[in-house]
């Protein structure tokens, strides 16, 4: 009987353990979305889903939804091969929010100089000899580092997220991102970095 009656304690005292564990989870969970929804994260989203955003930021944490017009789905291999209508038009309705438009072209020689233009400016998607690297992430790169730098006057800055054909581009402010950037430091993976 005693052996038992020591397994139920065992078992007891990991169940309350874990029931500790996932009220810290929760709390950090809610502080971290309540900190990053007072930094105005949804100042821009759709002010019809503004009630269900709030409250899947703070309970959730769930940075990912469109409707708050702070990411979008870029794919570096589109943007590597000049396909820039399939983001551009999700970054234009962000970017509308804020008073700001891209307007981008490929050059006249582009098959041959990988330049594009980006509100006029010319930028080099990648080289030649770059071909041998990973050019979808220099193409992507580069091409957000000179819309960050046009939009050096706003509070913002595009930060990338993932890699390849699941890259996302995501307008924070630098608080924002420090915010998240705690929320995820055990899961690097899902930190947005800097072009």
């Amino acid at each position: 009987m005693k052996f038992p009656t020591l397994i139920f304690l065992v078992c007891l005292l990991f169940a309350c353990n874990q029931k500790g564990k996932k009220e810290v989870i929760g709390k950090n969970l809610e502080l971290d979305g309540k900190q990053l929804f007072e930094s105005g994260f949804l100042r821009y989203a759709d002010s019809l889903k503004f009630d269900s955003l709030k409250s899947d930021l703070i309970n959730s944490f769930d940075i990912y939804d469109e409707k708050t017009y702070k990411i979008a789905h870029v794919d570096a291999e589109e943007l590597a091969e000049f396909s820039f209508d399939f983001f551009l038009p999700q970054l234009n309705r962000m970017l509308e929010r804020r008073d700001f438009r891209l307007d981008v072209q490929v050059a006249k020689d582009y098959e041959t100089s990988n330049e594009i233009l980006i509100n006029g400016v010319k930028v080099r998607l990648y080289t030649k000899d770059e071909l041998d690297k990973d050019f979808w992430d220099l193409a992507s790169r580069r091409f957000f580092k000179e819309v960050n730098r046009q939009m050096k006057a706003t509070d913002e800055a595009f930060y990338l997220l993932y890699t390849g054909n699941d890259l996302q581009a995501m307008l924070l402010t630098g608080t924002q991102r420090e915010i998240i950037t705690k929320h995820y430091k055990d899961n690097s993976k899902e930190i947005p970095y800097l072009p």
